[in-house]
């Protein structure tokens, strides 16, 4: 027989909720599956064959606690065995060594069901061809394929060849707060959903030169990363550049390409107009910088001394004024991408399981409408965990309507770069980086001069690297 899917809450997708409020969601969501499943079987006369699936992730412990009791209750005609992989996912390990490890695993336990913590992980399996196309499965089943956020659907295909090999129920996104009574005193107007980085660092001049004396005097955006090298490279990331302006594995300098030298340029301005000066020493060694709202941390933000920052979903909630949020910052060129969105922990199907198809009814148990209907009705006030379903229904039940502006946007697609430096040639790296950026901030060079300087003496880092 074929169960009817009946999609709830699992303790996996509600990742860092714990205490009263995971039991009272565990007692709602066991009793109506239960429910829906007595009704079914008896709709069918029928009685489901018992069936084994052996289900990868990192410990039984961690299975059991987040989403074990859920799936066992949904599906009490399959018997769950966890494999753990927590031997193998030991990250004191070098990447080559856990994937060799995992994929060892893998041949001799022979699981159906993989959940990884590790999207890096992901792609490596999927490479290997250890892994099953889900999108033959996907395409069965139509409401679940129109409510699956296209972004992750998207990043889930970003391996060798392009096909789908997991799903993810959870996406994190950040936004940018904002100070609303800030901007109300100052008589600014806040920022907008779809806002590039350079009209947000316009916006946040504008708040920093606002301020007529010294006990005034507020930072407009608080960056995350201290001077211009750690703004390019934010910028980089959110216009599908990278990281940073070079290509290990192709060996290749791209600081002198016109988008890196459009990015470096907005980074400069930025900090040659002065709007990161408040709080800043001569050196820089000294600029505030956001704390990303972590539970008792303070920052600039929190204190209301600056009036935007970057930060996860669900941060900066306990705040002395009215807090306002917008989407993160996007693309220069689609005005729709941002570096912010990616995706929880991965599921995927063996490539060869005999019980692929019931690893799939899991999988979109897991992803199905009703979860994020329920996940959207026990939303509470301090609720810590920043994660929101990758099923975009959740938006229609959300009780905080910023996450629109989350699914409003679309991941980065960043180039991948399957090579690294050394240490000692990413600190050289570094280091001429920031050098030659700073000798433009003391007008010792043009920024032309600059970006020409970079360029050579990558490139030189890069062909000594190739040639080791």
């Amino acid at each position: 027989m074929r169960r009817k899917r009946i999609a709830l809450p699992l303790g996996g997708l509600l990742q860092g909720c714990r205490g009263i409020f995971r039991l009272l969601v565990f007692m709602m969501s066991a009793a109506l599956v239960l429910t829906g499943l007595t009704g079914c079987t008896e709709d069918k006369g029928e009685t489901a064959k018992k069936q084994v699936l052996k289900v990868m992730d990192s410990s039984e412990l961690n299975f059991n606690l987040e989403y074990g009791d859920y799936i066992n209750a949904a599906f009490p005609n399959v018997e769950i065995q966890v494999i753990s992989t927590s031997d193998a996912m030991n990250y004191a390990l070098p990447s080559s060594e856990r994937l060799k490890r995992m994929k060892e695993l893998i041949a001799n336990e022979q699981p159906d069901l993989i959940m990884l913590g590790d999207d890096s992980m992901y792609k490596a399996l999927a490479n290997e061809g250890l892994l099953s196309d889900l999108s033959v499965y996907l395409s069965e089943d139509h409401n679940l394929e129109q409510h699956i956020h296209p972004g992750i659907v998207e990043q889930m295909k970003q391996n060798r060849d392009g096909a789908l090999y997991a799903l993810t129920p959870n996406l994190r996104g950040q936004l940018l707060f904002y100070n609303e009574d800030l901007f109300n005193r100052l008589g600014i107007g806040p920022p907008q959903d779809g806002m590039t980085w350079a009209e947000i660092l316009q916006l946040a001049q504008r708040v920093t030169q606002s301020g007529s004396s010294e006990e005034e005097k507020v930072i407009g955006f608080l960056p995350a990363f201290s001077g211009p090298s750690g703004l390019a490279s934010l910028i980089g990331m959110t216009d599908q550049l990278g990281n940073y302006p070079y290509r290990v594995s192709t060996g290749v300098m791209t600081v002198n390409m016109p988008a890196w030298q459009r990015v470096y340029r907005t980074a400069v301005e930025s900090y040659k107009s002065g709007t990161f000066e408040l709080g800043m020493e001569e050196d820089n060694s000294e600029q505030p910088v956001a704390s990303y709202g972590e539970p008792g941390q303070t920052d600039l933000f929190t204190e209301g001394r600056a009036g935007m920052v970057v930060g996860s979903y669900r941060a900066y909630q306990d705040v002395p004024f009215k807090l306002g949020a917008v989407g993160a910052p996007v693309d220069e060129a689609t005005r729709t991408r941002s570096f912010s969105m990616y995706p929880g922990f991965t599921m995927s199907l063996r490539a060869g399981s005999p019980v692929a198809q019931v690893g799939w009814d899991v999988i979109a148990f897991i992803m199905g409408d009703y979860v994020a209907k329920v996940r959207a009705g026990f939303t509470q006030d301090g609720y810590s965990d920043n994660a929101i379903p990758s099923n975009i229904t959740y938006a229609e039940y959300a009780k905080d309507p910023i996450v629109r502006s989350i699914y409003r946007q679309m991941p980065s697609n960043v180039p991948s770069d399957y090579g690294t430096l050394s240490s000692s040639a990413y600190s050289e790296m570094a280091e001429m980086l920031n050098q030659e950026i700073s000798n433009v901030m003391s007008d010792k060079q043009t920024f032309e001069q600059m970006i020409e300087r970079m360029q050579e003496q990558g490139q030189e880092i890069l062909d000594r690297e190739l040639k080791k």
